[in-house]
């Protein structure tokens, strides 16, 4: 039962890593564990030479997904919440943001895009701003003049100059209140 819900909960995650898997299960044998699986042959690769990193098999990976959300589809959006959590303590801005939106914690999803940008912005990666920025309710971002600001130069970035122009009205309107 332990094993299966080990699988089960670090089903959502593309990458696994000890404590990570610790941070997504409450549990705190995770290294441990993947490496019985590794050992155990559950479909588990190793994604370093140093195996601290690891992914499930594709297929297997998609079985895991199918009976979570069969299972305890209650559980997914504090899954993914734990996880966000752990990827933004450790810096890796992309994949916290991309489980905070699976969470549907959109406050906290606005947030990281807010602090990822300028970083985002130098390695020239403001089409995957704008993918995230998209994905919020617009009632956020039209509250958040830093995130429309945002949300404009990734616009100007990828060639969109018309919506541009209307995210920074609501940049300005906010800022007039």
């Amino acid at each position: 039962a332990d094993v299966r819900n080990f699988l089960l909960q670090t089903s959502i995650l593309d990458r696994l890593h000890g404590p990570l898997c610790d941070a997504v299960t409450g549990q705190n044998e995770g290294g441990a564990r993947l490496q019985s699986l590794e050992q155990g042959s559950f479909f588990i690769i190793p994604l370093d030479d140093r195996r601290q990193w690891y992914r499930y098999h594709h297929l297997f990976g998609e079985v895991l997904s199918i009976h979570l959300r069969t299972d305890q589809p209650d559980l997914i959006p504090e899954l993914h919440r734990r996880a966000s959590e752990w990827y933004g303590r450790h810096g890796s801005y992309a994949e916290a943001i991309g489980h905070a939106l699976a969470a549907e914690d959109f406050p906290r999803a606005a947030d990281l895009i807010e602090q990822a940008w300028a970083a985002m912005r130098r390695s020239r990666q403001e089409s995957a701003v704008l993918g995230w920025i998209q994905a919020l309710p617009k009632k956020i971002i039209r509250h958040r003049p830093v995130l429309s600001v945002e949300y404009a130069w990734a616009l100007l970035a990828v060639g969109q100059v018309e919506g541009a122009e209307e995210r920074l009205r609501d940049a300005e309107r906010w800022l007039e209140n």
